[in-house]
């Protein structure tokens, strides 16, 4: 009776030894990747695997049987874990929806095609951005989002700012005086992260982006600084951080003349607050209700330092420094005349009276110097007048030459306007046609 032996099923070499290297390479990739990437290639093999960070090990208790807790050195338990972002296709494990297979690392099409089969308002509104952000445009999407799970909202790779200190340098490094909104850590409030169509990545314009917090830089005000009209606030202040108060970029006086070069110019004289730079202390930088941005009317503007002008126990005050229309003799910033004046005498004073110089025949030496018998502004005289007119004609003629013409006799202490005319005349010694008639009649017999 012969006997039968069945022939072992043994499964061939070659099969045996790819089972082992599969096992080493898995327990390689397991021992030498992070936690995170652990976890990810054991979901894809195992189902059930707990959360990273979560038990597995706790201890059981029966039910009936006290519950004694064992008093143990060790360390206490880590803080929760912040609750993670999960990308769709990678909780519901759709790996072939961004990648070439399931088990592949290569991603589907160019890159970043993969994420924008989903992402397609994000992939249009950056295509219809004239300036993108270089690392979208270069489909590096990885570089700011993390593709399958993240603690942070929109599966960013970290926080912002951080996340932008990561490509810019920090722009709060800039200077002492920083932007709150920066120093807040908002970047997003003011920059697109993909694209837009609007310089440095902004989401608007600069003078719309500006407006969202300083709302109230122009208000009602009628008269407005250019630059803040045409939204031009670069022009003058840095947006993120700066050595100088109000994050201007040059110092006031430097900023100003930067567009008002002709506001001093070769100019002998500069009114102090100008040669010494400080123009916002006249003028509002953005906004005024007044012409020339000023934030007072000009009559109270002078007077914070003028205040002796016009004096309190003044009698006469000269017409335009009661109307507080200092600027009609005054440059408020510079000239080559003293005291600022516009014009020199008698030339200013022609603005507003007539010029009895053109056609007069006799006129008086001085006449040339108004302000040589004049006060400018106010005086406790008639006609602003520097001095009584006796004391004020007493200064060039004396008593002794007046005594002696037989003309004064019995005139001691009248007034010398009354025979004369203080400025020009037809007659050589400005005698008034009344007093020249006077003079003539007394003159006629003593001719005889």
């Amino acid at each position: 009776m012969s006997q039968h032996f069945s022939k072992p099923n043994h499964r061939p070499a070659w099969r045996r030894a790819g089972g082992f290297c599969l096992l080493l390479c898995g327990l390689t990739l397991l021992i030498g990747c992070s936690t995170e990437k652990r976890h990810e290639w054991l979901t894809v093999f195992f189902d059930g695997v707990p959360p990273v960070g979560g038990v597995t090990n706790a201890p059981v208790v029966v039910v009936g049987e006290p519950h004694v807790a064992m008093a143990t050195n060790a360390a206490p338990p880590a803080p929760p874990r912040p609750k993670e972002v999960m990308h769709p296709p990678f909780a519901a494990r759709n790996c072939t929806a961004c990648h070439e297979s399931q088990f592949s690392n290569a991603m589907r099409g160019k890159p970043g095609e993969a994420c924008f089969v989903c992402h397609t308002v994000m992939h249009t509104n950056f295509l219809a951005g004239k300036i993108k952000h270089p690392p979208v445009e270069e489909g590096d999407c990885k570089s700011c989002h993390d593709p399958h799970h993240s603690p942070n909202k929109k599966l960013l790779q970290k926080t912002v700012p951080e996340l932008c200190l990561t490509c810019h340098d920090d722009p709060l490094a800039a200077g002492k005086f920083k932007h709150q909104a920066v120093e807040s850590g908002q970047c997003l409030d003011c920059h697109a992260p993909h694209s837009t169509n609007f310089k440095g990545l902004l989401k608007q314009s600069v003078k719309d982006t500006c407006a969202d917090c300083h709302d109230d830089l122009i208000g009602k005000n009628k008269f407005v600084h250019q630059p803040v009209g045409d939204g031009d606030c670069l022009e003058c202040h840095t947006p993120h951080a700066g050595k100088l108060p109000k994050l201007l970029k040059k110092p006031v006086k430097d900023k100003c003349i930067e567009c008002h070069d002709d506001l001093i110019g070769k100019k002998k004289v500069v009114h102090q607050p100008v040669a010494d730079g400080e123009c916002l202390d006249c003028h509002n930088p953005h906004a005024s209700k007044i012409k020339n941005l000023l934030k007072k009317p000009v009559k109270e503007t002078c007077a914070d330092c003028h205040d002796d002008i016009p004096a309190k126990n003044a009698k006469v005050i000269h017409q335009p420094v009661g109307d507080g229309d200092c600027t009609a003799c005054h440059n408020p910033h510079a000239t080559d005349k003293k005291a600022l004046v516009k014009k020199s005498v008698p030339a200013l004073c022609w603005d507003c009276h007539d010029n009895f110089l053109e056609k007069a025949k006799f006129k008086h030496d001085v006449v040339e110097d108004c302000t040589g018998c004049h006060k400018p502004h106010q005086s406790k005289e008639n006609f602003l007048l520097a001095k009584d007119v006796l004391k004020l004609c007493g200064d060039c003629h004396d008593d002794k030459d007046l005594q002696a013409v037989k003309a004064h006799a019995g005139t001691a202490g009248k007034s010398c306007t009354a025979c004369h005319d203080p400025h020009v005349g037809k007659d050589k010694f400005l005698l008034k046609a009344g007093a020249a008639s006077a003079a003539a009649g007394k003159e006629t017999p003593a001719a005889k």
